[in-house]
């Protein structure tokens, strides 16, 4: 009888994991938060969110255009993904292990600086009620679409330039 007990409560406990391990990445995911910075050429400079409810808002600090900065794409956009680009986006995430990612920044040596060519991506992951702050310069694997997918987001034309500041969580570490 004792052994009965203990043998239905692991498969009640597995069960319990297998569930919560197996539930929906759209019912996990809450927002991402993509920023791109400056480099040595013309990386256009981004700060853009996406939540749950597929909203998009996005502030272009810097673009160009044939090398020039382009004045007329500067400002802020929102917008609204359709479900079929949501749903790539979430497919894309659930791909990730998140265990796994994180920050990935290059080892510096003492006393010597960083030359970098590429803009630093920074994105913070809202998924499980949780707050996942991830650096990269050079994404690579699942992360590298999901910059890419993001880029492509920001670059949309069916974006609507406002006249409002919009409120994009800044990037910290914390």
């Amino acid at each position: 009888m004792k052994f009965m007990k203990k043998y239905l409560c692991l498969i009640i406990a597995s069960q319990l994991v297998i569930s919560c391990a197996t539930k929906k990445v759209e019912d996990r995911f809450e927002k991402i938060i993509f920023h791109t910075t400056k480099c040595f050429g013309t990386c256009p400079e981004y700060h853009l969110e996406l939540n749950k409810n597929q909203e998009i808002k996005l502030y272009t600090e810097k673009a160009y255009q044939k090398r020039k900065i382009d004045t007329s794409k500067i400002g802020y956009y929102k917008g609204k993904l359709d479900n079929k680009t949501y749903a790539e986006f979430l497919e894309l995430l659930d791909k990730i292990d998140l265990k796994k990612s994180g920050i990935i920044e290059p080892i510096y040596e003492p006393n010597t600086i960083l030359l970098n060519e590429r803009s630093q991506l920074f994105l913070i992951l809202y998924m499980d009620k949780k707050r996942k702050p991830i650096i990269y310069i050079y994404p690579a694997g699942h992360w590298q679409k999901i910059m890419t997918f993001l880029y492509k987001i920001a670059e949309d034309d069916s974006l609507i330039k406002i006249n409002e500041e919009l409120d994009i969580e800044k990037f910290d570490l914390n």
